[in-house]
């Protein structure tokens, strides 16, 4: 719903198409900007760096070779992974909410369900991208994509490294996090707009809360999919994983990771979406 200036309407052929662009568009370009922060906050989820502090892994990694060594590694690959994943998490979200809800308003549990459902699908149909990103942030590396893909592909195979390698951790990840960014997004919005006109200032005060409330509902999936698919062994799992870091870590390691996954997520969500909006406005749609 919007208030205000109605945007140009898209033709139906294309509107589709225009929430796709506009939900992994928007995304992308904050993950590229925030490419460091993300390479910082996987490291810190993985077992090898679990004694290392958030600011020692960004200090030995811009020593090695400045800021460029934070920015680069799996850059193409985030890229990649946002425009599908969030093509159609964000992209689909409204269309799904549209016809669970019917003419009536969303309601709480019809917006996670939504945000469930395409946030598994989005996970499922950028995996391989995923893959390739976790382990290039845990080396350091920046090759390209095409040529890390099928490092993994010959070493582990299609299927068994890249399509299905943590998928056991990224599906559930993913529905995670769009129920704790795009669901909530639109449930507090939904409510503020009864009391606030729909515009940028409602969109940045909406992501603050958006951030905070999806860093802390993500963090533990966030974590074991970091390990899982930065693991090469095919017997580590979702299940396999999560008792191995219980019974040695403890429960609260779960959270490893959160100060970093916020300053990841909460600024993403500041950005991404009133770029979003702004996107959806340009595309001829109306704001989420």
């Amino acid at each position: 719903m919007s208030t205000g200036v109605e945007p140009p309407r898209a033709p139906p052929s294309f509107a589709f198409a225009r929430e796709v662009m506009a939900g992994g568009g928007s995304t992308s370009i904050v993950s590229a900007i925030l490419n460091p922060v993300d390479v910082i906050k996987t490291r810190r989820q993985l077992y090898e760096f679990r004694d290392k502090s958030a600011v020692e892994i960004g200090r030995s990694m811009h020593a090695e070779g400045g800021a460029v060594a934070l920015w680069r590694p799996g850059l193409k690959a985030t890229v990649a992974r946002e425009m599908l994943y969030s093509g159609c998490t964000k992209g689909l979200y409204p269309v799904v909410r549209d016809v669970i809800s019917g003419a009536d308003e969303p309601t709480l549990p019809q917006r996670v369900a939504a945000a469930s459902g395409t946030g598994v699908l989005g996970s499922l149909c950028a995996n391989a991208f995923d893959v390739v990103k976790i382990r290039q942030f845990a080396a350091g590396s920046s090759s390209s994509l095409l040529s890390a893909m099928g490092e993994v592909a010959r070493a582990e195979g299609v299927v068994h490294g890249l399509l299905l390698r943590g998928a056991s951790a990224s599906a559930p990840r993913g529905a995670a996090i769009a129920v704790g960014e795009v669901a909530t997004y639109d449930q507090t919005k939904s409510w503020l707009r009864r009391r606030y006109s729909d515009g940028f200032g409602l969109h940045v005060v909406v992501s603050l809360i958006t951030g905070v409330v999806a860093t802390t509902v993500a963090a533990p999936f966030d974590l074991l999919k970091s390990r899982v698919m930065a693991s090469a062994d095919p017997a580590d799992g979702f299940a396999s994983v999560l008792l191995r870091l219980l019974r040695q870590e403890g429960p609260l390691a779960l959270f490893n990771g959160w100060l970093p996954t916020y300053f990841r997520l909460g600024p993403h969500a500041i950005l991404t979406f009133p770029l979003f909006e702004a996107m959806r406005r340009l595309l001829g749609l109306e704001y989420l």
